[in-house]
């Protein structure tokens, strides 16, 4: 077996988070009494993404990557500046009801668990992402969870993952394998840290970065294969 340790992304990895941020957007924007559509989506996709860039360089904290995401989404949409702190506020208290899993992830889980030692590291609100892993049922597969907000730093910072290391007791990391859908989190992450790297792209989307994961995989069950 290649590798004893893999740590696992949560969101869009182990968890559906496309799906729950949806729908806890779609919630948020009706209690506030505002219209949703697919274009306001988008654009709050596009500002959250780039107020979670800004926080794994380093350059702000997670809370304001909470705030300004919707400051910034609603400065784009035109909204009223002063709903947008409450619609934050609904929408992290809907996503923590977001359930669903990514296809395949309970089977091979299942299977990895027997084998190796998993580990799942993560940049989300903390609160969060304990509330999701224990409602999907899916926290029952890990030995350890390490979130950048207990930690103090984020993913890719080659400090958040010389804790995590640390922590599970300086292991081998030639037999440590990063699983991830994020090349500028994950991928860039298991670089820093010098380990192996696979890349979960179920959508095919272009690698237009420096980038070279050592694996690449668009379904969870090719992991079997790369491990074994």
């Amino acid at each position: 077996m290649k590798y004893d340790i893999l740590l696992f992304d949560a969101d869009n990895t182990i968890l559906d988070f496309d799906k729950a941020e949806e729908q806890a957007l779609k919630w948020a924007f009706r209690d506030m009494g505002l219209e949703f559509t697919r274009k306001k989506l988008a654009v709050y996709r596009q500002k959250n993404i780039e107020q979670w860039r800004l926080f794994e360089q380093g350059k702000q904290t997670k809370e304001e990557v909470l705030s300004n995401r919707f400051i910034e989404t609603f400065k784009a949409l035109r909204l009223p500046a002063e709903d947008a702190e409450r619609t934050g506020e609904l929408y992290e208290h809907y996503l923590m009801q977001g359930f669903d899993v990514i296809p395949h992830a309970e089977e091979v889980l299942t299977e990895l668990q027997k084998h190796c030692r998993l580990y799942l590291v993560s940049n989300g609100v903390l609160a969060i992402q304990n509330s999701r892993m224990k409602g999907s049922g899916m926290d029952k597969y890990f030995i350890a969870r390490f979130v950048s907000e207990e930690i103090g730093c984020p993913k890719p910072q080659k400090r958040y993952f010389d804790h995590c290391f640390k922590r599970m007791g300086n292991p081998d990391r030639s037999k440590v394998l990063m699983i991830g859908d994020s090349l500028t989190s994950d991928i860039q992450g298991g670089v820093n840290a010098d380990v192996d790297t696979c890349w979960f792209n179920p959508n095919h989307c272009e690698n237009s970065s420096s980038l070279h994961p050592t694996f690449e995989i668009d379904d969870l069950r090719q992991l079997l294969k790369i491990v074994f």
